[in-house]
């Protein structure tokens, strides 16, 4: 039973006729409704929203349309208004993983109005950023479903006034696909200076770390890139496309380090059982350190970092591939010895071929 008290206004066949997030058909289409609305106010995920009404298994129907997303922007305008702009709910393997293509304004006393776009006008965007410029939401950057990417940063421009959304016409080199990056407005409003963030590109098997600053100039629509840090950088992924081992094995080390068995529905001996009987524990410790002199900086939640001849070596370690980052400049000899090091040491663990991809964006 739901432990939310449901208006009295929405009633189940309702509840129906606006469940599933939709597209819109117009630049803007109006999409407010009860339903969505009454989300937006309690701040409701999918989830919360389907239990409230006792609706239907997502994996059955199909996701449940959801206030709370992830990647969203939220620009505040001067009259009070709060422009919310896409986002997604749920990671791909969830029923409820949709990524939305709209936008949510609520007015200074709370009111809130629901505007849907077709994907030609805005495709599905989150992971961007937001700069209100004048009269306009510059809005750069998207992750987005693989599909809709492309080689060129996406970058739209949205008129809070009549909430139409148009393309941003640009020039230059610009960004490849970025998504998660920080996007300043510098130059008084000139210019938006573009760091950070993830690229993402049919040249690279895993999203790769932007390292350089991108600079767009608002008048001219001109991109310009800052920096060009040519820093040597690896991907290594397993050739059979599937995830690593990683996290489960440091689960086992951790049970075998404390003495304790806690595996008690046997996940994960299912997930380590192709890696055979006696999984190489001991190249897991020294997974990130290579037989060179080195002097450890820091070790994060899957970032590990050496002090390398005064250079820094980085290690980022995913479930789908590890990233390999050379800080500045090395001997070429010094990072083929790191990079083998790296190569060797997974392929023994892992029991399987790992490709390695020099990733660089000239």
């Amino acid at each position: 039973m739901s432990l939310i008290n449901t208006p009295a206004h929405i009633d189940p066949e309702l509840f129906s006729k606006f469940r599933l997030p939709s597209r819109g058909s117009g630049n803007p289409d109006p999409m407010t409704n009860p339903v969505w609305t009454w989300a937006v106010e309690r701040r409701l995920t999918g989830h919360r929203l389907n239990k409230a009404f006792g609706g239907p298994y997502s994996k059955d129907v199909g996701p449940c349309w959801s206030f709370h997303r992830y990647g969203r922007t939220e620009t505040n305008l001067p009259d009070g208004r709060l422009v919310r702009i896409g986002g997604e709910y749920e990671d791909w393997y969830d029923p409820d993983f949709y990524i939305y293509n709209d936008v949510i304004v609520t007015d200074a006393a709370g009111r809130t109005e629901i505007f849907g776009y077709s994907d030609k006008v805005f495709p599905p965007t989150d992971f961007h950023t937001a700069n209100l410029v004048d009269d306009r939401i510059i809005i750069i950057g998207n992750l987005s479903y693989p599909f809709v990417r492309a080689h060129k940063v996406q970058v739209l421009a949205l008129d809070p006034t009549s909430y139409r959304m148009d393309r941003f016409d640009t020039t230059g080199e610009a960004p490849p696909w970025i998504h998660n990056h920080s996007a300043e407005l510098v130059e008084n409003g000139g210019a938006i200076l573009v760091r950070g963030g993830l690229l993402c590109g049919p040249q690279w098997p895993a999203l790769i770390e932007n390292i350089d600053d991108w600079r767009l100039d608002i008048q001219t629509g001109y991109w310009e890139r800052l920096t060009r840090r040519l820093w040597p950088r690896f991907a290594f992924v397993r050739a059979d496309g599937m995830p690593n081992h990683l996290y489960w094995l440091r689960r086992l080390l951790e049970d075998r380090v404390s003495g304790r068995s806690e595996d008690k529905r046997g996940f994960r001996a299912e997930r380590l059982r192709d890696l055979g009987a006696n999984p190489r524990l001991d190249l897991l410790e020294t997974l990130y350190t290579p037989d060179i002199p080195h002097s450890k900086i820091t070790d994060e939640h899957r970032v590990h970092r050496l002090c390398v001849e005064g250079g820094t070596v980085r290690y980022v370690e995913g479930s789908g591939d590890i990233k390999l980052t050379v800080e500045g400049i090395l001997p070429s000899q010094t990072v083929e010895i790191i990079r083998l090091d790296l190569l060797t040491k997974l392929e023994a663990i892992e029991n399987a071929t790992i490709d390695c991809t020099r990733m660089a964006v000239r």
